[in-house]
């Protein structure tokens, strides 16, 4: 099952969103960091100032007076005032009871006052229960710490105006995102349009529709994208076009072959093959490819060859038996095939029939046999009477049977030229490749008589009695001779 992937638009979209809202959120983080840091400042130097102030009143007053002035303070400036005692005991606070304060000697700001340096801590009070700056100035008498001015102010105001920027950036970066996500859609679409377009086309490249050309986008490496895959189709359908015609070419070739031909991968499975194949295991042609040897033939001596081809990487050659509705016989030649990798895949064979070659050399060696057996027996007779005249010469009676035995001699010269008349009628047949030939039909009868009449000799010395008779089919007629 094939993976499911995104489109390229809703990739670059949510990235181009994700790049703005975070980028929206950093500045706004920052921005609301600034400004708080930007207030706390300002209350820092205004306290800082107002801590002076107050420094330079509280100098010259004494303790008991010391409380009541930082109420009056207090409730003019709406900061809160606190005088301490080095030992951290409160004589005046313009915003609590004194007498029910603890000890502010732990108090961070006042520790650092307590060390001649200016004191500054923003925390939450117990006293007003509020987030307070506080700022501690060190107060000096005869060159020494005399008391602690602290004043301090509540910051609460500044997180609630921090809050409303913060909420004020909320909504615009709502608008924003939203802007945002509108133009990066555009501009997401403005750059996967083309390619979707171009991918369209492709799809005709891959159904084989070569001849389709792509649209030409406006960016620069988008169209030269375009121009390579159109050049790239051209170039492919030139080249499928050649290879198609010579394959046709091949095909056409292979196809009209009398001898069979198949090619074998290195499991025994049919990779390819032509008529001529299929014919010689009389199996259809469509049945054949991808299928194993032994399920189309039992043939042991195929299968014995077909393994030797298999595992030698020469050629080889050898004659096998094919049965079929009779014998066949095929002089089988193998070639082994290699794949790209220079690594044999298979082999091939040829199946050439050699069955009537072979009928014709068994033929001519019959008919050699035959030939010289013929030729041998008048020869024979003629070599026989010869000597017999030859005997009635020296005995002077030739003029008795002289005759006849011309006579016998006569026929067995014509029979010696009738039989070299055959076998030049024969080579013409030969040379001709076994052209058209007319059968007509003889009566045998008068060839059967004149075998006799010259075998009559033998007969009556070896005492032969042949009985014979005649069986009429047609025209033609038929001598059966037992012999005891």
């Amino acid at each position: 099952m094939p993976e499911k992937r995104k489109k390229l638009l809703w990739q670059i979209f949510p990235l181009f969103l994700f790049i703005t809202i975070i980028s929206l959120v950093a500045v706004t983080w920052y921005s609301t960091t600034f400004f708080k840091k930007f207030f706390l400042e300002n209350s820092e130097q205004e306290l800082t100032i107002r801590a002076e102030l107050v420094k330079s009143v509280v100098k010259g007053e004494t303790f008991t007076k010391t409380d009541a002035l930082c109420k009056v303070i207090g409730k003019k400036t709406g900061t809160r005032v606190t005088v301490i005692l080095p030992t951290g005991v409160v004589i005046g606070d313009s915003f609590g009871i004194i007498s029910g304060m603890e000890n502010h000697r732990t108090r961070p700001e006042v520790g650092l006052a307590l060390k001649g340096e200016r004191g500054v801590s923003v925390r939450y009070s117990d006293t007003v229960e509020k987030n307070m700056m506080y700022i501690a100035l060190p107060l000096f008498k005869n060159g020494q710490i005399s008391s602690i001015v602290r004043v301090a102010v509540s910051v609460s105001t500044i997180d609630n105006e921090i809050k409303n920027i913060q909420k004020n950036i909320f909504w615009a970066l709502i608008i924003t995102v939203f802007a945002a996500a509108g133009i990066s859609l555009f501009v997401s679409r403005r750059i996967t349009r083309p390619i979707e377009e171009m991918n369209s086309s492709a799809h005709y490249f891959a159904k084989g529709d070569l001849t389709r050309r792509l649209a030409i986008p406006d960016s620069r490496e988008l169209a030269k994208l375009a121009i390579t895959m159109n050049q790239m189709a051209e170039t492919l359908d030139e080249k499928i076009k050649t290879v198609n015609s010579r394959s046709m070419e091949l095909e056409a070739v292979y196809t009209s072959m009398r001898d069979g031909v198949m090619a074998v991968d290195r499991d025994e499975k049919i990779i390819t093959f032509n008529r001529a194949a299929a014919k010689i295991f009389d199996v259809p042609a469509s049945t054949l490819k991808g299928k194993n040897i032994h399920g189309i033939t039992r043939n042991y001596d195929l299968q014995k060859f077909l393994k030797k081809a298999l595992n030698n990487a020469s050629t080889f050659e050898d004659d096998i038996v094919i049965q079929r509705d009779k014998e066949y016989l095929f002089h089988v030649h193998s070639t082994p095939l290699y794949n790209i990798w220079k690594k044999q895949m298979g082999t091939l064979i040829i199946f050439h029939d050699i069955t009537r070659i072979r009928h014709l050399e068994t033929m001519q060696k019959d008919f050699a046999a035959n030939v010289s057996h013929e030729l041998k027996t008048p020869l024979t007779s003629v070599k026989g009477f010869v000597e017999t005249l030859q005997d009635l010469m020296e005995e002077k009676e030739f003029s008795k049977n002289g005759l006849s035995f011309l006579t016998i001699i006569e026929k067995n010269v014509n029979r010696l030229i009738a039989l070299i008349d055959d076998l030049l009628v024969l080579s013409k047949l030969e040379r001709k490749q076994g052209g058209d030939i007319v059968f007509q039909r003889h009566d045998i009868t008068q060839i059967i008589s004149r075998a006799v009449d010259t075998c009559q000799r033998e007969i009556d010395q070896r005492e032969v009695a042949i009985l014979g008779r005649y069986l009429k089919a047609d025209s033609c007629k038929t001598l059966t001779a037992p012999v005891d």
